[in-house]
């Protein structure tokens, strides 16, 4: 079994923003390209070109955007999720929450059980990417769908304490203490680094890792490893928001 999710970065009121400005420019050359035998695209347009938009855009108060804005999607990240039996509670609990199939969260019951939207409020550069807390969204909390009476509401198993987290391995980040519960929070692994990898073996719950030959999640981890704080940073925030917009099971 395969789940993805797919990640999303910036600031999307200044993303709105650009992309109306883009498509009012792309409308002005569709009014007047013929006219002054205009390229179909902004960023095809000569200094002069530019120029002529301008001064046809004068008495407007709209503004004009001649290259596209960046987009908001980073890219699809594939995991192969572990198919050990001994993590059966773990890789249903991860497929639940990247489906939805689950309805809504008990303890947010205006929020529902899903990946989607939800956000990766915790990035650290050459250590982790962290998101999943579907009822806060701040990293203080957190579901899983055995809270709702279904199964055991320890979700800890032990055959991925077991595991040897590397780069891109996908882990369930528990709550700590001598009795780690997990929910819904899972992170992702950005490091190479084996001593790191020797720290995290046996803490937390491994189940997948970021499918072989996986050359856009790849690009992916790098993008979110770029977006880091700083090891010594206390709020561990990415640079700028982060958030899955897309998931499911392939």
């Amino acid at each position: 079994m395969s789940a993805y999710l797919e990640i999303f970065a910036g600031d999307t009121i200044k993303h709105e923003k650009e992309t109306n400005a883009y498509d009012f420019t792309r409308s002005l050359i569709s009014k007047h390209g013929p006219i002054f035998d205009l390229p179909a695209l902004p960023e095809l347009l000569s200094d002069e070109q530019r120029e002529i938009l301008q001064d046809l855009n004068k008495s407007s108060n709209q503004d004009l955007r001649f290259d596209p804005p960046v987009p908001l999607l980073l890219g699809r990240i594939t995991f192969d999720l572990d198919p050990s039996p001994g993590l059966n509670k773990t890789r249903q609990n991860f497929i639940s929450l990247c489906t939805g199939d689950r309805g809504l969260c008990k303890s947010a019951p205006n929020k529902k059980l899903h990946y989607l939207g939800c956000p990766i409020h915790r990035v650290v550069k050459g250590f982790v990417a962290q998101g999943g807390d579907v009822t806060r969204s701040d990293g203080s909390g957190g579901e899983t769908w055995t809270c709702l009476g279904l199964e055991h509401k320890t979700l800890v198993e032990k055959a991925g304490l077991q595991v040897l987290p590397q780069r891109g391995s996908l882990a369930m980040a528990n709550s700590g203490g001598k009795s780690p519960n997990n929910t819904s929070q899972f992170f992702v692994v950005l490091s190479s680094d084996d001593k790191i990898h020797s720290k995290l073996k046996g803490k937390y719950v491994v189940f997948g890792r970021i499918r072989k030959d996986d050359e856009e999640g790849d690009k992916v981890l790098e993008k979110l490893n770029e977006l880091g704080a700083s090891g010594d940073s206390k709020d561990e925030k990415p640079l700028v928001p982060v958030w899955i917009g897309g998931c499911g099971v392939l």
